[in-house]
């Protein structure tokens, strides 16, 4: 996860050495480098595929490929379109997610959230290698070299995943009766709980890129500063939702109040991120600022929280299935939170806070709806009671 997004940010970082390569304005890079998002939500419906929810290994292959291969390609085509439709593929690094959680959730069942949140930082740590190492690394050997050395590490470590991890730890291969017969999607629990994380996914996605100019305009704080500061706290709230419930003993807990635990957890995160775009928005003061993007961050821990839920609340031999339907409905958010946030940007970084305040509290909400709701392993595997 970590050099997978490593190669994604690090077209942003080094986009003045292309615009200097290819003679592409810095504007037309910048629309270039978010089209990943689209092929994020692309990554969950292509992996809620029949054929794919099957052959797990197959996903994660596909996942590393996807983001490897354009970095290969981007070094020598210099068309804008070209570019952006490569761009697009790269977001298909997250077609992995579901069958990381699921892995997490089944080999570590007692810290299951502190394992995933493991997973889930390296979207961040990867943020940071590529936004640091990248830039000081093209110094050295180019823009172009620095891309294909990623690359290469990508896809080495996807062939190593793909050759080392045993079957046991992947979902089940085989297509029984009872599978064709249940939907994740006929349930009600997969709708709701899918959109919990989608002002979370807003968020994280669509905050990060335009704190640098947030920052400026409304604090003259150094976007740099604050951009570094929010992808660190991002990558600390990732493990915090894990620790606090494996010192809780979480796992000691039935079913239902194993799941209620996740949930409070997230709903009590999304309040602490409005809190913090709350108090930025009443109060400029810099030192301030930076304390409370620290607070803001919280929202990344409901990333964890989320994807626990995968391999509790479904039987586990369609869990994996279900992880694909829920990144669908959340990943949604990749397709409309971009677009949107930049058009409310233009009118002013006070419509940015609001945006994120509102979001905070509709992802609480959610979340609340969301534990009235049957478990569909309760519904459908009384008899594993797991």
């Amino acid at each position: 996860m970590s050099f997978n997004f490593t190669a994604l940010t690090l077209f942003s970082s080094l986009s003045s050495h292309i615009s200097l390569t290819y003679g592409l304005s810095i504007e037309s890079l910048k629309w270039a480098a978010s089209a990943f998002t689209i092929g994020i939500f692309f990554a969950f419906l292509i992996g809620h595929s029949k054929y794919f929810e099957y052959e797990p290994k197959l996903g994660v292959l596909v996942a590393g490929l996807a983001v490897s291969i354009p970095q290969f390609l981007i070094p020598f085509i210099g068309n804008f379109i070209a570019i952006t439709a490569l761009r697009i593929v790269q977001g298909l690094a997250m077609a992995a997610i579901p069958i990381f959680s699921y892995q997490a959730g089944t080999v570590f069942p007692k810290h299951r959230t502190l394992a995933i949140g493991i997973i889930v930082s390296g979207i961040f740590v990867g943020g940071f290698l590529g936004s640091t190492l990248g830039p000081e690394l093209a110094l050295h050997i180019g823009w172009r070299f620095t891309f294909i050395v990623f690359g290469l590490v990508t896809l080495i470590l996807t062939l190593t995943y793909v050759t080392l991890v045993p079957d046991k730890y992947l979902p089940p291969k085989r297509v029984t009766e009872e599978d064709v017969r249940f939907s994740v999607w006929r349930e009600k629990f997969t709708v709701i709980w899918g959109f919990t994380f989608f002002p979370g996914l807003w968020i994280v996605f669509t905050l990060a890129p335009l704190i640098h100019f947030i920052s400026e305009s409304m604090c003259g704080v150094s976007g740099t500063l604050s951009s570094t500061l929010l992808e660190s706290s991002y990558i600390i709230w990732s493990y915090i939702p894990g620790v606090a419930l494996a010192l809780l003993k979480y796992s000691r807990l039935n079913i239902k109040a194993l799941f209620r635990s996740v949930a409070v957890t997230q709903a009590i995160l999304y309040m602490l991120s409005m809190i913090g775009a709350l108090i930025i928005l009443l109060i400029h003061n810099p030192t301030v600022f930076l304390v409370l993007l620290t607070i803001l961050a919280a929202v990344q821990g409901t990333g964890p929280t989320f994807w626990s839920v995968q391999t509790i609340a479904y039987p586990k031999h369609i869990a994996h299935k279900a992880g694909y339907a829920l990144g669908v409905i959340s990943n949604s958010a990749a397709l409309v939170g971009p677009i949107v946030t930049l058009l409310i940007s233009s009118l002013g970084s006070t419509n940015i806070w609001l945006l994120v305040i509102a979001l905070n509290i509709a992802g609480a909400v959610i979340t609340l709806i969301g534990m009235k709701i049957r478990l569909p392993v309760e519904r459908h595997s009384p008899r594993q009671g797991e």
